[in-house]
């Protein structure tokens, strides 16, 4: 299902509104992990330094070829060997079946600014199924305050709002991160 499009801007400006690595690492990204997934990767702009920090492999999705495109030039330039691309939909089972081909345990879910979809809880529900015992679900979003980009604010989710939805779906808060100048962060467990 394409989400409700929030004017994914070119990749440049895009990259400017993050650091994510240090993102990354504030939500506990590191050489614990084993397999990682990024819904809606994008560009791969978290994908690609997630792969530098985890110790499996980091999985991107998303279901539009455009964006995957750059991302799967930029990995081949680099030559990097633990990530894998799908192009797809996760709530659909082909997809699925593709990320089941690629590991057995999910320990990381990437959620990064794409909970402003039609169905919030139904698509955190389909990120803890992925989950083993004890996995997390990564979660940025755009703050509430003006922004130079994202949706408009009127389907913004709050930080209490994904913490519900992540209760709804069998996922509790281990950590909430300020992200500044224009985003949270939280980290969620299974």
């Amino acid at each position: 299902m394409k989400y409700r499009d929030s004017g994914m801007p070119e990749e440049e400006v895009w990259e400017s509104f993050f650091n994510p690595e240090v993102t990354l690492k504030l939500l506990e990204v590191n050489k614990d992990i084993g397999d990682l997934l990024d819904i809606g990767t994008g560009y791969g702009t978290f994908l690609i330094p997630a792969a530098n920090l985890i110790s499996g492999t980091a999985i991107g999705i998303d279901i539009d070829e455009k964006y995957l495109s750059i991302c799967k030039n930029v990995v081949a330039q680099h030559q990097i060997k633990n990530v894998q691309i799908i192009n797809g939909d996760i709530s659909k089972e082909v997809t699925l079946h593709e990320v089941a081909k690629l590991t057995k345990q999910v320990d990381y879910i990437s959620l990064f600014n794409i909970l402003h979809c039609e169905k919030p809880v139904e698509l955190m529900k389909q990120a803890a199924s992925l989950l083993g015992t004890g996995g997390k679900v990564g979660v940025i979003h755009w703050i509430q305050d003006e922004t130079p980009r994202g949706p408009p604010s009127h389907i913004r989710p709050k930080p209490e709002d994904i913490i519900r939805w992540g209760e709804e779906a069998g996922l509790n808060l281990k950590k909430q991160v300020d992200l500044p100048p224009y985003h949270f962060g939280l980290l969620l467990e299974k």
